[in-house]
Parts: C-alpha cells; structure tokens; sequence
C-alpha cells in the first residue's frame, strides 16, 4: 500500500499488521501517509515509542 490512508485501506492493511487499524483510530495527529502510519506501527511494535498518554517518567536506582 502506497500513498494516502483512508478508512477502506486499514481492513486490507489489518490483514499484515494485526492491530494498525486500532493504532490509526487512537492517534491523535493522524499521518498523512501509509508508510508514515508504518513507521510508527513498526516503531511501537519494536517497543521504541511508547503511547503518550500510557507513558510514565522512568525512575531511577
């Protein structure tokens, strides 16, 4: 998939990344592109971002 996300694409991309529709819903500033919205399912995914409104300040030892 290439280009601009609508609603009729996320059920075809549901089909190779479980669980991007849900993350596309939830996001405030939605992408504009597929590949942005990939980028941040991959980077979620690999546990390098972490949803703003779950996230807490680390506490140190």
């Amino acid at each position: 998939m290439t280009g601009r996300i609508t609603t009729r694409h996320l059920p075809l991309a549901e089909k190779s990344c479980p669980g991007i529709g849900a993350l596309y819903r939830e996001l405030e500033d939605k992408p504009a592109t597929f590949l942005q919205l990939l980028w941040i399912y991959e980077a979620r995914r690999a546990g390098m971002i972490q949803n703003p409104k779950r996230s807490q300040p680390r506490r140190r030892r």
